[in-house]
């Protein structure tokens, strides 16, 4: 079983690979379906991991938008065929800063 410290790492390497997928900008996400859905997996990762958290860690780390990380997960999941770009979009340009921030604070430094 995965740990709340292994799931934030795996939650900050998602959040690296969503960057490098959408370094071609905007223009590149809407024309090419493989960027599309290499950030589209990686959103899925962040809830993924998010989801396995345990309750007391959220609790304990509640500047981190946890239910929205997973809401987001369940909606790639079970609403996939009527994923928002747009809305993914935006999560990727508007929220991804601030949740790295977030998210480094709750791990070593250094690791």
């Amino acid at each position: 079983m995965r740990g709340d410290a292994l799931r934030v790492s795996d939650m900050l390497e998602a959040i690296e690979r969503i960057r490098a997928f959408v370094s071609g900008g905007r223009a590149t996400f809407f024309a090419d379906p493989k960027t599309r859905e290499a950030v589209t997996l990686q959103v899925l990762k962040l809830g993924e991991a998010a989801n396995g958290i345990s309750p007391a860690f959220r609790r304990s780390h509640d500047r981190v938008p946890w239910r929205r990380l997973v809401d987001l997960r369940d909606e790639i999941v079970h609403v996939y065929f009527r994923i928002d770009l747009d809305d993914l979009w935006e999560f990727v340009i508007k929220d991804v800063d601030g949740l790295e921030r977030d998210l480094r604070h709750l791990v070593p430094r250094g690791g």
